[in-house]
């Protein structure tokens, strides 16, 4: 994890993940070893958005579910991409909206064209 939190800090990402076991494990599995232009991939969609790293990584956990069910996966960069989509869709009112349930709402109805069968 030290290359996470080098890019944004022990303390910004100690209170982003208090009290969270089941976030801050996934990161550790995800992102502990990621590709760096992955991770600056996911800060600078947080950065640009109105949702916390924590509310990206919920989001990205109900993706791994919704796959998992499925026996499916998809790369982590089109994952960024669905959550960007969801946070779009919800516009104006997106402060008031919770990103991992508007994924889930979103692979409920539409699915992902970009998940493929686990081989």
């Amino acid at each position: 994890m030290t290359k996470f939190t080098d890019k944004i800090g022990g303390e910004l990402f100690v209170k982003q993940f208090a009290g969270s076991p089941a976030s801050l494990a996934y990161m550790e599995a995800n992102f502990g070893d990621a590709d760096p232009a992955i991770i600056d991939a996911l800060l600078e969609l947080v950065d640009e958005g109105e949702y916390s790293l924590r509310d990206w990584i919920e989001a990205l956990r109900e993706i791994g579910h919704w796959l998992d069910a499925r026996e499916m996966e998809m790369a982590m960069m089109d994952q960024l991409g669905y959550i960007s989509c969801a946070s779009v869709s919800a516009g104006a009112g997106a402060n008031l909206s919770h990103l991992p349930s508007l994924v889930d709402d979103m692979l409920q109805m539409y699915g992902c064209e970009r998940a493929v069968k686990k081989r």
